[in-house]
């Protein structure tokens, strides 16, 4: 995947990691040469949140307008969702032409400006979603990882933990979600449920916290694992993190259930996945999520009687078939 100022396919890109993940899942499938744009957003007062209002800055509005247009422009969430129906406007209404929309996710407004709405089967708006003739229901979210990305990184990091006995276990760490914490009493939960998981299989963790864990719970992490294992801290240094590496050389992998995007990558390697979490703690979707995943062969719970068995597990990625109805857009541009 290249980006270059000028090229038929726009990926609009804002804070969110896990948007973003899903975003250039799916051009990177497309394999055309897209241009990342980054959006960045003027101040949002509630009552424009609750009318679907979304203001891009002058300086993200001027560099849109001023690139050569798009074709087609694909966006994941509400916010970069809306940036999108406004330049589909103002394109209409400068050139007389205006791209194409595809959209994952819910965008909450705007539902009949995009001509493709990408809808997770466990939204929590489904059934409403669903009956929409410009909405395609998949499994999971898109993402970019590869198994070759995988085995790139895992040589990276091979040294770090070649000590450690196997199975190794990577614990891919997330954080709060909604009212939902991770918080220090969460995180001894995880840690002695993947201690024993580890213990169990006569193997070592490798575990990687992430942008949104709790320092609170890193330091619970750090006094409660036990047996053979690696800890890394997230960094803001990317060459510092060994998320990718260690998906790369896990034996099976663990992950916290409060993670769209975290979950489905781990599915990547397809090797084990074990999700924690405990009765209770995740919210509605991820919990739909997580029972779609077990159905489908893809991972199974993480309880503190959970037995190590080497089984194998089913990659989930829908970027290709995303991919499939971009270039459909693309071709009809």
């Amino acid at each position: 995947m290249t980006s270059e100022p000028s090229a038929p396919v726009w990926a609009l890109l804002d804070g969110l990691s896990g948007s973003n993940s899903q975003t250039r899942g799916v051009v990177q499938a497309l394999g055309v040469p897209i241009a990342e744009n980054v959006l960045t957003y003027a101040r949002e007062w509630p009552w424009e949140r609750l009318t679907g209002r979304v203001r891009p800055t002058p300086e993200t509005r001027d560099r849109l307008l001023a690139a050569p247009p798009p074709r087609l422009i694909v966006t994941t969430g509400r916010r970069a969702g809306a940036v999108a129906r406004w330049l589909k406007r103002a394109l209409a209404d400068r050139d007389g032409t205006a791209p194409r929309l595809l959209h994952i996710q819910d965008p909450r407004f705007g539902h009949d400006d995009f001509d493709r709405i990408i809808v997770p089967a466990h939204d929590r708006s489904l059934a409403r979603l669903k009956a929409r003739r410009n909405v395609t229901v998949v499994t999971g979210s898109p993402h970019p990882l590869t198994p070759e990305r995988l085995a790139t990184a895992a040589e990276e990091w091979r040294s770090a933990v070649e000590d450690l006995p196997r199975p190794r276990i990577a614990v891919l760490v997330g954080g709060d979600s909604g009212r939902r914490r991770l918080d220090a009493a969460v995180a001894r939960r995880l840690a002695n449920q993947a201690s024993e998981l580890a213990r169990r299989a006569g193997g070592a963790l490798m575990v990687t916290t992430s942008r949104r864990t709790r320092a609170d719970a890193l330091a619970d992490l750090r006094a409660s694992l036990a047996g053979p294992h690696v800890l890394h801290a997230w960094t803001p240094e990317p060459a510092g993190n060994p998320y990718l590496g260690f998906l790369g050389l896990a034996d099976a992998v663990i992950v916290t259930g409060d993670s769209m995007s975290m979950l489905t990558e781990a599915t990547t390697p397809a090797r084990p996945v074990y999700i924690f979490a405990p009765a209770g703690w995740a919210r509605a979707p991820h919990a739909r999520y997580h029972a779609q995943l077990v159905a489908a062969g893809a991972a199974r719970m993480l309880d503190d009687a959970t037995a190590w068995d080497a089984w194998s597990g089913v990659p989930i990625n829908p970027a290709a078939a995303i991919a499939t109805e971009a270039r459909a857009l693309l071709e009809r541009s």
